[in-house]
């Protein structure tokens, strides 16, 4: 996300009874809003980015030369319209500014040639555009020195230009999550209930930690009257599924439904088969089985009839002295085996010492080839070839990547804890599973902290083994703390900070004042988990303290579909281990033995039933 003009402009301080009108006095072509920088928000005071905020400057746009003309058409080629005709109401440092947030925003949309440049143009055209005038409005500036700085403004867009902008990004995915990059710029609302209005209305609040400044932006209907000079931009956009270029490529079918291939429609089945009123099959099956008990029947009969007739009449009587071939062959066999073994069993009962020296002999001489067996208990080289694509792979990926990484779970449910209803002052009334309660939750931070902090005495090392010996540790693999270790909880949305899970503020939404505490937080966290700042006053981050993103299913468990907070039943406590061959039995401890221990505290007693799941990844 852009941070210094783009994503979010934000930036205030206030004149009060100054109309927004005597502000930007002239609305038309050629003329500026806003020029240069005016150093930082002093509204802000905790930004991830630095981000100057503009001058106020309702003059002529600039014509660019030199360094500023072809920092432009790197930027914002859109904006060039010749060597000798190019204005713009940007400067060099703006232009840089803008580069740097856009590129932010654009690691993630770029799988979206589209997105990516509908995006991009919309910051073009608030910081740069030579008509920025006509559809921006400056509302609120503060004093620095001898030029007045912009703290927040108007930007009326024509609804068509921002639903098209919206629709080309909405579906770009981010691959390492599965999700939809969207669901990070969107704040509360998350991908499911994002729409171009929320979408525009997040990037132009300064409480997300990237805005600079705050962006009030008006859509405004096809054919719809703004008034006093004003006229809402609506600029040309792609279609997601368009290409950009004659040899551009459009975005792929997983960002974008429109580039799918359409699916034939199927071929309409044969009507069918049918006698009468009946299924046809049944029938030729009832009348062929009619037809095979008619046939056995009748044989019934026939056997019965003839064996009566032999029985009655003078049949042929059977020589009982006289044996058939097989008969003898049968016999002759039977005499030969038996006299072999009656000989076997004599000399063996004649001998017993000899034939058991012999026979002793015999099996230490064929057991010497176990000496040279090995076992394979590797599942990898169990169920792979050295010489499979899929082996390959594998080799290649640990030697250049490291081998995956494992996990560890420990599972805690809360037994009959009654669910209830928390009104949240952003997101309205919503029902709450028992598990989610401030009882549980600190008694999840006191278990996972004990867990972070088992040690285990290594003979082979002459040290104590922790847990950032055996730990995956993405952002420091070589010099891992205990805050480096990848674990993954509910509680990591606190940063596994006990203060920041009981902090409570005031705050001010929709002319309605009332508190926030963890649960607005969390409720934010589970639409918006890639935030590096929420939207309350809090201003808590949703990232983990070892600077990754806790996804909803890693923080919660039990629930299906969007009920996050209303069928939670589990909450997982996630340890991700490295999976390098452990130095000794000791680090092996650390994640098997030590675990048990540490889960038999009091965490057992509140929480009920604690589930322990040890498995590989």
């Amino acid at each position: 996300m852009p941070g210094r003009f783009p994503l979010t402009l934000v930036l205030v301080s206030a004149t009060l009874g100054l109309a927004a009108a005597a502000l930007t006095e002239i609305h038309q072509d050629g003329f500026c809003s806003f020029y240069g920088e005016c150093g930082r928000n002093p509204e802000i005071n905790v930004s991830l980015l630095w981000s100057p905020v503009p001058c106020l400057s309702n003059t002529p746009a600039r014509l660019l030369k030199g360094n500023t003309l072809s920092k432009l058409k790197e930027v914002c080629p859109r904006l060039y319209t010749g060597e000798t005709a190019t204005y713009a109401c940007c400067s060099y440092a703006q232009l840089v500014a803008l580069q740097l947030s856009l590129a932010i925003s654009q690691a993630v949309l770029t799988r979206c040639p589209a997105c990516a440049e509908n995006f991009g143009n919309i910051y073009c055209q608030n910081i740069c555009s030579p008509n920025q005038s006509l559809f921006t409005n400056v509302t609120r500036f503060f004093t620095r020195s001898n030029a007045l700085g912009v703290l927040e403004y108007q930007c009326f867009y024509n609804q068509s230009f921002a639903d098209q902008s919206y629709d080309s990004c909405k579906g770009v995915r981010i691959p390492a999550t599965g999700g939809y990059a969207i669901a990070a710029m969107c704040g509360k609302y998350g991908a499911t209930l994002c729409n171009s209005q929320r979408w525009l209305d997040f990037q132009g609040d300064s409480s997300n930690g990237l805005a600079p400044l705050d962006i009030d932006f008006q859509l405004v209907p096809a054919n719809g009257a703004v008034g006093e000079g004003i006229v809402p931009l609506n600029s040309k956009t792609w279609r997601c599924g368009e290409a950009l270029s004659a040899d551009g490529e459009p975005c792929s079918c997983l960002d974008c439904a429109e580039s799918c291939p359409q699916i034939p429609a199927p071929t309409p089945q044969p009507p069918p088969f049918k006698v009468g009123s009946l299924d046809g099959v049944l029938f030729v099956c009832c009348l062929l089985f009619c037809l095979l008990t008619v046939l056995f029947g009748a044989f019934l009969v026939r056997r019965c009839v003839s064996r009566s007739r032999q029985a009655s009449g003078k049949g042929r009587q059977r020589q009982r002295d006289r044996l058939t071939r097989s008969e003898r062959l049968s016999q002759a066999t039977h005499r030969v085996l038996g006299e072999m073994f009656r000989r076997w069993g004599t000399m063996v009962a004649s001998h017993p010492v000899l034939v058991i020296l012999v026979s002793a002999v015999v099996v230490m001489g064929l057991s010497c080839g176990m000496v040279f067996i090995q076992l394979t208990t590797d599942p990898v080289e169990l169920w792979s070839s050295p010489d499979s694509q899929a082996r390959q792979e594998k080799d290649f990926y640990d030697q250049n990547f490291g081998p995956f990484f494992r996990t560890n779970q420990v599972i805690l449910t809360a037994k009959g804890r009654p669910s209830y209803t928390y009104d949240s002052l952003l997101l309205g009334r919503k029902n709450f599973s028992g598990i989610l309660s401030m009882a549980v939750l600190l008694d999840l931070l006191e278990l996972q902290t004990r867990l972070q902090e088992i040690e285990v005495w290594s003979e082979k090392d002459g040290r104590n083994v922790t847990l950032k010996d055996v730990c995956y540790a993405p952002l420091n693999p070589n010099n891992a703390s205990a805050t480096d270790c990848c674990v993954n909880s509910l509680a990591q949305y606190f940063q596994n900070n006990r203060t920041r899970l009981e902090m409570t503020a005031s705050q001010t939404q929709g002319g309605q004042t009332g508190m926030v505490d963890w649960r607005d937080h969390f409720l934010y966290c589970v639409n918006s988990p890639l935030s590096f700042k929420d939207i309350t006053n809090l201003q808590l981050s949703c990232m983990a303290d070892y600077g990754a993103p806790v996804f909803p299913f890693l923080a919660v468990g039990g629930y299906t579909g969007k009920g996050h907070q209303r069928q939670v039943g589990t909450q997982p406590l996630g340890f991700t281990g490295s999976d390098r061959p452990p130095p000794s039995p000791a680090h092996s401890s650390v994640g098997e033995g030590g675990t048990r221990e540490a889960c038999g505290g009091s965490a057992w007693q509140v929480l009920g039933t604690v589930t322990e799941g040890l498995k590989g990844g």
